[in-house]
């Protein structure tokens, strides 16, 4: 039996048909109204997912009627759960310990620092008077960030101590951190390791900020770096350094945001122990030949895995990339077409769906209204083909802005 933790944005995700092994000997905890595909042999859903209580109480159940061999959870907020229940059940795999540096902006810092990785200065956040001390030693622009979010979300960029006033209730709701802000290209690392032997590990850059480029609703993506570049080899081990620093387990899979300045430093940005999230899986699939998700699924829970084929195939794979196109607040009123020589063309909305100033501000850096992937054996032409299908799919999209506010 296989305990699979399933978030909403996670539904829909074929884990029957990725451990057809299994299938008829999984179990599942999930949202109530997110149930997934057949194949379970007993699922639990709970009425709100983001309550660790009620996960818990849940999968512990179905661990006691079912005795599971595995725990697989791809999301964020699954990462310490998962590892509870690991601890629960003496299973192998991320542990409370490394899950936490995992998910703690500080203490993932703190230990990355101790291993000589380059870090931005940072300190925990409790009120707005601990950032503006902070500005006051470090000048410049800063980053406030939850110490355990993702998805860009509840991220604030400020220039001067007095937006730090602004912040207050934020702060109150959940532990923050604060850094100084880095100029640099962003990279992510998304690496896989298995019974302490690296399978892949791919290098690429996204394009403007990166995650931070939705706040401006800009469209962003990210292409994989030209494994001819220097830079591609050290954010490599950069990588595997961090890894270790974290004290990970032999089997894991990480997914590492870096800076790479002007000067050539490279300096950590952080570091999930999971699947990179939006379309970066799909762009992943065609570098590594099969989906990064279905992969791990695998490795996780123990079943064979033809590692050498994905490691033939990182070798000789083309380029890849990946563009999306984020919600503005209004009503879509039209969509785009699929450009051609584009790979999965996925568009996320209809006319006349609405984004309220609530459901607005709530967005994460994921949430694409539409993306693409695209592959090209020469590196430059993919960046100008990225470029230009770009343009085509943002100018596809029409929008009402004249009704924004939330309905009474």
């Amino acid at each position: 039996m296989i305990l699979v933790l399933i978030s909403p944005r996670g539904a829909g995700l074929p884990f029957a048909a990725w451990l057809p092994e299994e299938r008829g000997r999984l179990v599942a905890v999930c949202a109530a109204g997110a149930e997934p595909a057949e194949g379970f042999a007993e699922i639990v859903p709970v009425a709100d997912y983001s309550d660790d209580d009620a996960v818990l109480h849940a999968a512990r159940g179905l661990a006691r009627r079912h005795r599971p061999t595995a725990v697989f959870a791809l999301a964020e907020v699954d990462v310490e759960r998962a590892a509870v229940l690991r601890g629960d059940l003496g299973l192998p795999g991320l542990d409370t310990g490394v899950a936490a540096a995992y998910r703690d902006k500080i203490l993932m810092k703190e230990l990355a620092c101790a291993a000589g990785l380059l870090v931005p200065a940072f300190a925990p956040v409790r009120t707005p008077s601990d950032i503006t001390e902070f500005m006051a030693s470090h000048p410049g622009r800063v980053v406030v960030k939850p110490r355990s979010g993702s998805g860009s979300s509840g991220v604030y960029v400020i220039d001067s101590p007095a937006q730090a006033a602004g912040l207050a209730d934020g702060l109150a709701a959940t532990p923050y951190e604060v850094e100084q802000f880095v100029d640099g290209a962003v990279h992510h690392v998304d690496a896989f390791r298995v019974a302490g032997q690296p399978v892949a590990a791919i290098a690429s850059r996204y394009t403007g900020q990166g995650c931070l480029e939705h706040w401006t609703d800009a469209p962003f993506g990210s292409r994989s770096v030209d494994t001819a570049d220097p830079i591609h080899a050290r954010l490599v081990e950069e990588t595997w350094k961090l890894v270790d620093a974290l004290a990970s387990p032999s089997t894991i899979c990480v997914h590492a945001e870096f800076f790479v300045t002007g000067s050539g430093d490279i300096v950590l940005c952080e570091v999930a122990a999971r699947i990179g999230g939006g379309p970066i899986p799909v762009m992943l699939r065609h570098v590594l030949g099969i989906d990064p998700r279905h992969l791990w699924a695998r490795v996780e829970c123990g079943l064979p895995t033809d590692l050498d084929a994905v490691r033939q195939r990182v070798a000789t794979a083309p380029h890849a990339a990946f563009y999306g196109v984020p919600p503005r607040q209004g009503r879509v009123r039209r969509l785009p077409e699929a450009p051609p020589g584009v790979h999965d063309f996925t568009v996320n909305t209809h006319v006349g769906d609405r984004w309220s100033r609530t459901r607005y501000s709530g967005r994460k850096s994921a949430d694409f209204l539409a993306f693409w992937v695209m592959t090209d054996s020469d590196f430059t032409a993919l960046g100008h083909r990225l470029v230009a299908t770009a343009n085509r799919v943002t100018s596809g999209f029409a929008w009402d802005t004249s009704e924004t506010e939330d309905a009474a």
